[in-house]
């Protein structure tokens, strides 16, 4: 205990020196390492973490100590292990015990199964006796969730069956296990004197049973929850930012080596991660809410698309808006937000839907007159943050409110308040950007042109000058280990400081005249950049964190005006008048170009790596593979009739099955969970094959 009181005490110290350069020390906590997992199961489960130690040392040039333990505290409690330079295991595990030691890790890659999947699920298991037959079953049930730090047992069925209308107890009387066989063999033993469910990790499920915990066919599978991420090897800030770079290189490279493939038991060793530095935060629930522009990450990246759209989507319900918007929807499971104006055009109205039935729960409302190109609603994604609401109107109104009340904390206009002098045409358009506690917003002024205020407040914290107004949102993203925002100004492409606003990088286009209105995205450790003029191209940084000014990759080929590119199975995609599929991996080659009658020059998408949804001209849905080398467009559906003819320039909102879509004069509620669900898996003969002990 002294051990690990120490360091804790030392984290910080410990964060702001690199490791020296003596011994390295690999903890393990992957529960299918064969020191923490059993031989039950021929060839599954014995991964064998001291060959990786032996390939580091050699790649690293610095001896590497492995240590295997099911948490941090209990490696440190050990004589052998007295910091922890790189970590191996379960990536939500990692992240809460390095939060709760104080401990900053940074992401590196992540490590594929045998089938090459990187992430894991939940599975909500019955007897097999039991009358249940999918999540929507189990209300009433008693429900046996996994630690709070194990993510695919505890947020992400929490998510699965609220989404399914199940109820589920508050945390202060959430049941929970700590193994996976706890659980299975509980519900068992209670038989038919208890209505029971437990829910186990996937990859624990073929060590159950050849472990001889269960009996071939004792337990059903009746829900599968979305994915989340499995293995992750991770790095704490005892390395600094080069030393995790050479780290995360090694790491890669291990795919070349066959001994390695076959002592990991994987496909293609450890592959890059689209965040591969992200500080210790709380991990995105599975059914995640989607609180701002774009979803959890900007990048329309979905944690659950249908196999197929159910042939007609149930509209769980609708409600009438007053104008036509360009603005998306952030939703929770409890909050629906947009922007909308009053009769007269004279005021913007923000209004709140309770999500599950649409009833009406407050408006924010102020004079905003004048008159923009495109009409006067609001053009940027109301931004949700714990408790408080920020939304940003055309006019430069930024607004601070209760979620729950829609009562104002605090409000101000961007172009009053900083001097803004340029003509406002098109808007104000630019959705927020919360980075901690600091909320990052576009003034289009000259001299505060990009600027940081405290959340709580609207203070300035710092500004940052800018040729003028620009429309793309704000995105944020870590390259060679350096923390920025990125953010457009009229003329330039720049990366800033978070903490300082010290601008970092520019980045001026060949051809000038881009309207700037795509938003960037990171593609691994690049930055795709997509604009009218200069096309499609993809960036590396140097070493430094500042972005090479030749393209590593481009094309003409895409050349949107407005839409933001979305990546699939690591694939491009965009929308300018047809679909566009590109692969970054090849020089950007262009797979295909796909035309349909729905995809015209805006279509908004949400992603996963086995599906793509399209937002589509009049409000037709597209269900597409993008895995395919053609357009292959699985289903469709219609969901306006007031709106067969429109363009909309809206982002849809999902969570859980549940898709929130703006038309010209309504905002609907549709239920996408009765089509086949590509992760939430109803089954009346699965039987679990499989859990280990420990925390897996």
């Amino acid at each position: 205990m002294l051990r690990l009181l120490l360091a804790c005490a030392l984290a910080a110290p410990l964060a702001a020196n690199a490791a020296s350069p003596g011994e390295l020390t690999l903890l393990v906590m992957d529960p299918l390492a064969a020191p923490l997992s059993c031989p039950c199961v021929e060839g599954y489960a014995q991964r064998d973490y001291d060959q990786l130690g032996v390939y580091l040392a050699e790649k690293l040039d610095r001896p590497v100590k492995v240590v295997f333990a099911e948490s941090f505290q209990k490696a440190l409690e050990r004589d052998d292990c007295d910091a922890i330079d790189i970590v191996v295991g379960k990536d939500s595990v990692a992240r809460a015990d390095a939060k709760a030691l104080g401990m900053k890790v940074t992401a590196l890659a992540r490590l594929t199964g045998k089938d090459g999947s990187t992430t894991q699920t939940g599975l909500i298991v019955v007897r097999s006796a039991d009358p249940a037959k999918k999540a929507s079953d189990l209300k009433g049930y008693r429900i046996l969730f996994g630690p709070a730090e194990c993510s695919e047992k505890h947020a992400a069925p929490l998510a699965l069956l609220e989404s399914a209308g199940v109820a589920v107890p508050p945390p202060a009387e959430r049941e929970t296990t700590s193994a996976c066989s706890d659980g299975a063999c509980k519900i068992i033993e209670w038989g038919d004197s208890e209505r029971a469910a437990a829910v186990i990790s996937s990859y624990a499920a073929p060590l159950l049973e050849g472990c001889g915990t269960i009996k071939k066919g004792d337990l059903r599978v009746v829900a599968e929850t979305a994915p989340v991420p499995f293995v992750t090897a991770l790095a704490s800030d005892r390395l600094d930012a080069a030393q995790q770079e050479r780290l995360r290189t090694a790491l890669l490279d291990m795919a070349s080596d066959p001994k390695l493939i076959i002592a990991l038991e994987t496909l293609t060793g450890f592959v890059p991660i689209e965040e591969h530095a992200t500080q210790t935060k709380s991990e995105p629930q599975a059914s995640a809410d989607w609180p701002q522009f774009m979803g959890p990450d900007r990048n329309g990246r979905a944690p659950w698309l249908p196999d197929r759209l159910p042939e007609s989507p149930p509209i769980v319900w609708q409600q009438p808006l007053l104008r036509s918007g360009l603005g998306g929807l952030a939703a929770t499971q409890h909050h629906v937000v947009l922007g909308d104006r009053d009769a007269a055009n004279a005021m913007d109205v923000f209004r709140s839907f309770e999500a599950g039935t649409g009833e009406p729960l407050w408006t924010v409302e102020y004079p905003a007159p004048g008159l923009l190109d495109y009409d006067n609603a609001p053009r940027a994604t109301p931004l949700i943050a714990d408790d408080k609401v920020y939304l940003l109107g055309a006019f430069g109104d930024l607004t601070c409110a209760d979620l729950a009340s829609g009562a104002v904390l605090w409000q101000t206009n961007l172009r009053r308040d900083f001097l803004a002098e340029e003509e406002l045409v098109w808007g104000t358009c630019s959705s927020p950007l919360l980075v901690g506690d600091m909320l990052i917003v576009h003034t289009g002024a000259t001299q505060f042109n990009l600027v940081a205020l405290e959340a709580e407040t609207g203070l300035l914290v710092w500004q940052a000058a800018g040729a003028g107004l620009a429309y793309a949102s704000i995105c944020e993203a870590t390259f060679a280990g350096v923390h920025q925002v990125i953010a457009y100004d009229k003329t330039s492409l720049r990366g800033f400081d978070p903490d300082s606003g010290a601008e970092l990088w520019r980045l001026d286009p060949p051809q000038p005249g881009d309207f700037n209105v795509p938003t960037p995205q990171q593609l691994g450790d690049r930055l795709l950049v997509v604009t009218e003029n200069n096309g499609a191209r993809l960036y590396d940084f140097d070493e430094t964190g500042r972005i090479v000014p030749e393209p590593a990759a481009q094309t003409m080929a895409l050349r949107s005006d407005t839409a933001t590119p979305i990546v699939a199975a690591g694939r491009v995609f965009g929308a300018a008048d047809k679909l566009l599929c590109l692969d970054p991996a090849a020089g950007f080659k262009t797979l295909y170009q796909g035309r349909d009658r729905a995809v015209r020059g805006f279509a908004p998408m949400l992603a996963t790596d086995d599906r793509l949804l399209i937002l589509g001209h009049g409000g037709e849905l597209l269900l597409v593979d993008p895995r395919s080398d053609k357009l292959n467009v699985l289903s469709r559906a219609r969901l306006f009739e007031d709106s067969e003819q429109a363009d909309l320039y809206c982002y849809p909102a999902l969570v859980g099955t549940r898709l929130f879509v703006r038309g010209e004069r309504s905002v609907v509620c549709v239920e996408l969970g009765d089509g086949v669900n590509h992760r939430v898996t109803e089954s009346t003969e699965t039987d679990v094959r499989g859990t280990a002990d420990g925390r897996g």
